[in-house]
């Protein structure tokens, strides 16, 4: 009679492994990233794209779908120092800030809660904000994250 048994249990604990292992797979497939060049454009452009510039950073952006999560992580160098700098989706609206070291270099992960990407050929900007516009702008993209 325990003979019957343990062959029994055996099957049901490998199918509840096989399942789970299919769960997680289903659920790493459904994290998007995508990472492009942070470039220091001077002030900031009137357009909703970026120009060219200098490289001075990277910014890396994720989106898990499983648990509705879009992060943001953002390094840059050759800022102006110990300034603050907001962090956004160009064209968009705020989702940070980070604040320079001494030297002008800074790195950031924003974590947010979203129920969706950004749309398709989005930008990540940081830029200085004085009150009333904003100046010294770095844009990093177009991110695909579909």
């Amino acid at each position: 009679m325990m003979m019957t048994r343990a062959p029994l249990s055996f099957g049901v604990v490998a199918a509840g492994v096989l399942c789970f292992g299919l769960l997680f797979i289903a659920q790493a497939d459904n994290t998007h990233r995508d990472t492009a060049t942070l470039v220091h454009v001077g002030q900031n452009p009137n357009s909703c794209g970026t120009i060219p510039g200098t490289e001075s950073g990277v910014a890396n952006v994720r989106f898990d779908a499983n648990r509705k999560r879009f992060k943001v992580n953002l390094s840059v160098y050759d800022a102006l120092p110990k300034t603050t700098y907001v962090v956004d989706i160009r064209c968009v609206g705020a989702i940070g800030s980070l604040t320079t070291d001494s030297l002008g270099a800074a790195r950031t992960e924003i974590d947010l809660s979203r129920s969706a990407p950004p749309s398709s050929g989005f930008f990540i900007d940081i830029s200085v904000f004085n009150g009333v516009t904003y100046g010294d702008t770095f844009i990093a993209g177009p991110f695909d994250l579909s």
